[in-house]
């Protein structure tokens, strides 16, 4: 075999469930046990220290994580925000690897918005390590560019929780559900999540939950965007950490790493949709998740039918099902190997590098299988996938990038002017921390079929969207203070 073939040879995770956790320190503990996991020592091989940005202050945490890790003279790397940065951070350090550029790696990530949440309610600052003056990674990876602009921002849709909602109506509508039988289906999607959860001993709830619970709002589980309740959402409310250390196979051998502690690169793939999302054809579409998906399974030269395990990102129940029908999987499939972001813990930025970490312990066990892992950025956004395996790939590891074949995708104009009536495309309800409904964001098609957003405060009309499907009903349009206000006729 290429002795420049990429492996990941340790994975770790950590949660810390005590408050008072910092990032950095919680990085360099999953590090040790990624370094640990190896079974050999690569310390001194590594010639890099990659992070996936989170949110906290750091500006070169890849130093910081080097220093109180022993490591002299190595490359640092820090990614932009994306939940799809993970994978596309493995991809990147694999293909390096493959290229002779670089021999090992060390790639990590944290968040604590739990201790965060926890700091700002008690009134205090939560730590964070000093850094040395004007800090910089040696590289910086991944596009910076913000998810949404003004209109969309003040129409709501920049908050994922509503964006994934009114896909997750877009879909209900084109699958003739109705609004109960529709939010079942989904919460019983959800409780099969908790079962892979309550069996992975790395998941931040591991208690098995069934649907009725899932479903049922109430004081632990308060109504956030229709159809979905708290159990439906990404659990933020975590302090998770993950660590993953790449080297050549070269480098994994004459270090001493055993056979069965080497997990194998076959491919991968990254793309982005169109940025505004009001501007997709569809809310619960995604060219670039259908597109880029199929190139990393022929860049590895495999089917879906070859996958025998499958984690697709999960932040919210439409992001699944847009997934299952984009890649053409079964929807009786088990979605998840960890239990998903509500119940494995969906720390931001850092999910990707526990599915990661979890698929490198599942294919030990059954080094025959192959893995193949989804990553999801902003709002259907940028998507990335990797595909593993326990037995060495039959091509050389490589990365597709099929974004020409994305942007030729339709796509769906903006209303130049608010129009004075509207078909309703798709919408959500939003609700208070009290569990009340308090606004409507509703898409709109005009006549020609552009897009307006649109928001509503109405009660009689919030009252129509939660009664029933509301997707091609007639709305009045009239301009507003920021956002055009709508109300069903």
């Amino acid at each position: 075999m290429d002795p420049r073939t990429p492996v990941l040879v340790g994975a770790a995770q950590r949660s810390h469930r005590d408050g008072g956790a910092e990032p950095i320190d919680m990085m360099v503990r999953a590090a040790e046990a990624a370094l640990s996991d190896c079974s050999a020592d690569l310390r001194s091989s590594l010639q890099s220290v990659r992070v996936v940005k989170g949110i906290w202050p750091y500006t070169d945490p890849g130093t910081l994580v080097a220093g109180q890790l022993g490591l002299d003279d190595v490359e640092t790397a820090l990614t932009q925000l994306g939940g799809n940065e993970a994978f596309d951070l493995v991809n990147r350090t694999a293909a390096s690897i493959g290229a002779g550029e670089l021999d090992a790696a060390l790639i990590c990530s944290a968040e604590t918005m739990r201790t965060r949440r926890a700091d700002k309610k008690a009134g205090r600052k939560s730590p964070y390590l000093a850094e040395r003056d004007q800090a910089e990674p040696t590289e910086t990876y991944g596009i910076d560019r913000e998810l949404g602009d003004t209109t969309e921002f003040f129409a709501g849709t920049t908050v994922a929780a509503n964006f994934y909602a009114m896909a997750e109506t877009a879909l209900r509508h084109r699958a003739g559900e109705s609004i109960d039988a529709h939010r079942q289906h989904i919460a019983q999607m959800w409780a099969t999540a908790s079962l892979v959860a309550a069996d992975n001993p790395h998941a931040w709830m591991r208690e098995a939950l069934a649907a009725e619970q899932i479903v049922t709002p109430g004081e632990a589980n308060r109504m956030v965007a229709s159809p979905y309740p708290k159990l439906m959402t990404s659990n933020i409310n975590v302090d998770q950490a993950a660590a993953v250390i790449i080297c050549s196979l070269e480098t994994a051998l004459d270090s001493g790493v055993p056979r069965d502690r080497i997990v194998f690169l076959h491919g991968g793939s990254k793309g982005h949709d169109v940025w505004e999302t009001r501007n997709r054809w569809a809310f619960d579409e995604s060219p670039a998740l259908r597109i880029a998906g199929q190139a990393a399974l022929e860049t590895a030269g495999v089917s879906l039918d070859d996958i025998d395990l499958l984690d697709l990102y999960s932040c919210f129940p439409s992001a699944i099902q847009v997934a299952q029908r984009e890649l053409g999987v079964p929807v009786d499939r088990v979605f998840t190997i960890t239990g998903g972001l509500t119940f494995a813990g969906g720390p931001f930025n850092s999910y990707c590098m526990h599915s990661l970490a979890r698929a490198v312990e599942l294919l030990r066990v059954a080094p025959s299988s192959l893995a193949l892992l989804s990553g999801n950025g902003g709002f259907f956004t940028k998507h990335s996938f990797v595909i593993l395996g326990g037995t060495q790939p039959t091509t050389p590891f490589d990365v597709a990038r099929p974004q020409a074949a994305i942007d030729a995708q339709p796509v769906r104009n903006e209303a130049e002017t608010v129009p004075s009536t509207g078909v309703i495309d798709t919408y959500t309800v939003t609700y208070d921390r009290n569990g009340n409904p308090d606004r409507a964001i509703i898409a709109a098609l005009d006549d020609t079929g552009s897009r307006t957003l649109t928001n509503s405060t109405d009660l009689s009309t919030i009252d129509a969207l939660l009664g029933r499907d509301a997707c091609g009903m007639t709305v009045t349009v009239a301009e507003g203070d920021k956002v055009p206000i709508s109300t069903i006729n």
